[in-house]
């Protein structure tokens, strides 16, 4: 899996160090990053929530085709595939975005916590002579080059004749540290990282549930996912924003408002077409 998300992670790297090389900031870096993302894959997030809508105002027809047919699993799936079918609807709709979005978040994981390979692309061999000549022991140097990448930029005279690929990285972003942990056990500016991701994962969540709700009306007996929406995942993403690097955090910050930016858009769109077909019809 490594090898896999590797491969991604590079071209993701050429993107940062064009990024930085433009821009100088780290921060914006990320940020723009995640506009682009979010920008390329508006399309199948859109056709996924279109095709999430619909299924769910399909819910009273599938209720009762469970009713049915409870006795008989086969003609139930089968009733249930014809019905998606004549709705353009699909049930696992949201698995192609969740995908993307995993990728897209392991492949920069690997950027961010090992900027030396996929943002300078240096080599084994250029990355152990800079640990030896900044008089850091690396025993795993893949997995300190993000500490590493600070200290380059600290001492970037003592480095630069090494590789020309070598870039100092300032990692500073209003005061926050984005190559650096935030430390659960000391209060410091880092914890506002943790605190906007789980904030702006409860907005875009709450925003969400809302415009569902403006096109769709709940089905009576629906389960009720508010435990789910509003606490276990805004609380997931304050949790992996304390035990990884600031950055990936960052990228999270920013995918939420992307993310509540363009939510009303998609529902006025999805809204327009609905019409459009009544009329038709």
């Amino acid at each position: 899996m490594a090898s896999f998300f590797g491969i991604i992670a590079t071209p993701f790297g050429y993107i940062m160090r064009f990024m930085y090389d433009l821009i100088g900031n780290y921060g914006l870096c990320i940020i723009l990053f995640s506009l682009l993302v979010k920008i390329i894959t508006s399309p199948l997030m859109y056709k996924q929530k279109k095709s999430m809508l619909a299924t769910q105002r399909l819910q009273p027809k599938i209720q009762e085709i469970q009713r049915k047919y409870a006795g008989d699993k086969a003609r139930m799936n089968e009733e249930m595939q014809a019905l998606y079918d004549r709705e353009n609807a699909s049930p696992t709709s949201g698995c192609g975005t969740m995908i993307v979005t995993m990728v897209v978040l392991f492949g920069l994981y690997y950027v961010i916590l090992q900027p030396l390979t996929y943002v300078m692309h240096l080599s084994s061999a250029e990355i152990s002579s800079i640990a030896e000549t900044l008089g850091m022991e690396m025993k795993n140097a893949r997995g300190m080059e993000i500490q590493l990448a600070g200290k380059i930029f600290d001492n970037f005279d003592l480095v630069k004749d090494i590789s020309s690929k070598i870039i100092p990285i300032n990692f500073n972003f209003l005061g926050i540290d984005l190559s650096a942990k935030p430390d659960i056990k000391q209060f410091g500016l880092n914890w506002l990282i943790p605190f906007f991701s789980g904030l702006t994962a409860f907005g875009a969540s709450w925003l969400q549930t809302r415009m569902q709700n403006k096109n769709v009306q709940k089905p009576q007996g629906a389960p009720n996912t508010s435990l789910m929406t509003y606490v276990l995942m805004p609380a997931m993403s304050v949790y992996f924003c304390f035990i990884l690097p600031a950055g990936l955090g960052l990228y999270w910050i920013a995918n939420n408002v992307f993310g509540m930016a363009t939510e009303p858009i998609f529902n006025k769109l999805i809204k327009k077409e609905q019409e459009i077909e009544k009329v038709a019809k």
